[in-house]
């Protein structure tokens, strides 16, 4: 049997809710995990490669802050699953290649290098590399230096949510192809119906991860918009360049299992699910500005015949995930016991297991594993009494 007060109900089974569930099933949590598709990472969580690498600035300012926490803590995360054999049954999670980032022009190539200069960092964490090292790094010619993040990777992030599930399998029940239309605060606790009304799981503590459909539960006051990303597959063979992740308005990674992923396009206001050829185009441009001339063996009449994915991410106006206490349902107070992780965008990955800790913490009332003034920048009370939140733009470097 397990204690009432240590079980959790988590609607929407992507990075947010799957590593959520893992880090309270490890403080001894029962979940009861909700998702309206047929599995788990069935949404923009399911690609199959995205990029694990913090994004620092000049002044250290609260993204960077932020992301280098993430890139921490899901780093730390993914080698304890690893540790713990789960690649074994999911396939693999990660590749610890590094992770190039190329400065976009020269401005930006010496505000790179300033800011190593400055900040000092390890090395073994980020270091500034000219051209020539870049290219070496990589194995194709680039035309810029940049950032080496020797501990950046690759992950799947779908294999990620498959470990965070096996890992505590025993104390997560899952439930797919359930959607719930409507929650409430009765009796005390949290409870979760369909479509007839009929309560399907109930709870001390309700965790909304379930990215943008968040609104239609809590209330218009949540801007969480859905960000369009097209991924374009590309065939690969073994040991060819270039050798690590690259990024620079984009990212490519290396070879993996005979394939190679380059993207992503990030749009809103669109809500087309079929792969388009146009976004394939637009992200073999990116290629190319990242690895000059890599696409020209790419003849532009089978561009159509490109496999690919499309994926909505939860974007926030301010790009910063919305993790903590729910403060408003609908129009009123939300009653106690009501979490929300979500918003991740187009960092799902860096921001999963720091998110998934936040809120661990905040069900056991234990102090944040995060620094305080960064979480609280992540709380969603940012966005009470405000006007009224745009959506994010679309051609903003993410």
């Amino acid at each position: 049997m397990f204690a009432p007060e240590k079980h959790a109900i988590i609607l929407g089974a992507g990075l947010a809710g799957t590593t959520t569930a893992n880090r309270l099933a490890a403080r001894g949590y029962t979940i009861t995990l909700i998702d309206a598709a047929a599995g788990p990472a069935e949404g923009a969580s399911g690609n199959c490669a995205g990029v694990l690498r913090p994004l620092p600035a000049r002044d250290d300012k609260l993204l960077a802050q932020l992301t280098r926490a993430g890139f921490l803590a899901t780093s730390k995360h993914l080698q304890a699953l690893e540790d713990a054999g789960l690649q074994a049954k999911t396939g693999q999670l990660w590749g610890k290649t590094g992770v190039l980032h190329l400065a976009r022009d020269a401005v930006h190539e010496a505000t790179q290098r300033d800011i190593v200069t400055a900040q000092n960092p390890p090395a073994n964490y980020l270091r500034f590399v000219d051209r020539d090292e870049a290219s070496d790094l990589c194995g194709w010619p680039v035309d810029a230096g940049g950032w080496w993040f020797p501990g950046g990777a690759w992950v799947s992030p779908a294999n990620y949510c498959h470990a965070n599930l096996l890992q505590y399998a025993a104390s997560i029940a899952t439930h797919y192809d359930t959607r719930i239309e409507r929650i409430a605060h009765e009796d005390g606790v949290w409870r979760a119906f369909n479509a007839a009304g009929v309560f399907l799981a109930e709870a001390p503590h309700l965790v909304i991860a379930n990215a943008s459909d968040a609104r239609r539960l809590l209330g218009d006051w949540l801007p969480i918009f859905p960000a369009r990303g097209q991924v374009t597959h590309l065939p690969a063979e073994a040991g060819s360049a270039p050798r690590c992740v690259v990024c620079r308005l984009g990212y490519v990674t290396p070879e993996i299992d005979g394939q190679r992923y380059t993207g992503a396009t990030f749009l809103m206001r669109d809500d087309v699910t079929e792969v388009r050829d146009t976004d394939h185009a637009e992200n073999l441009a990116k290629l190319d500005f990242i690895l000059p001339g890599f696409t020209k063996d790419i003849p532009p009449e089978t561009i159509a015949t490109l496999p690919g994915r499309v994926g909505f991410r939860p974007a926030s106006p301010d790009r910063l995930p919305i993790v903590g206490a729910v403060p408003r349902l609908g129009n009123e107070a939300a009653p106690p016991g009501l979490w929300l992780v979500n918003g991740f965008g187009a960092r799902g990955i860096v921001w999963s297991a720091m998110a998934g800790e936040l809120i661990a913490d905040s069900l056991e009332g234990t102090p944040p594993s995060l620094e305080r003034k960064l979480a609280d920048a992540l709380a969603p009370t940012r966005f009470l009494d405000k006007p009224k939140q745009r959506q994010p733009n679309s051609a903003r470097e993410r």
